[in-house]
């Protein structure tokens, strides 16, 4: 026979959920992205400075910049 069991039982009620914590999950989440977003833009401009423009000194500037630019945002963020 199946096994049935009744969806209205309220033997396994699911804890509620923590609200703080999603948004500081979602607030993380968002910042990853948008740092991502940034970086891989200066990755662009990197490559074409070494390709392209020939200014092989630009593309390294570009490039030393990424970790200079989250690192400083990482320092200057809104405490909580």
């Amino acid at each position: 026979m199946a096994n049935t069991t009744n969806p209205n039982s309220t033997d396994e009620i699911p804890p509620e959920m923590d609200y703080a914590m999603h948004e500081r999950t979602y607030e993380g989440f968002i910042a990853m992205v948008k740092w991502g977003i940034i970086s891989m833009v200066y990755v662009v401009l990197a490559l074409y400075c070494f390709i392209e423009a020939d200014q092989p000194l630009l593309g390294l500037v570009l490039l030393l910049l990424i970790p200079v630019t989250i690192g400083g945002a990482y320092v200057m963020r809104e405490r909580k």
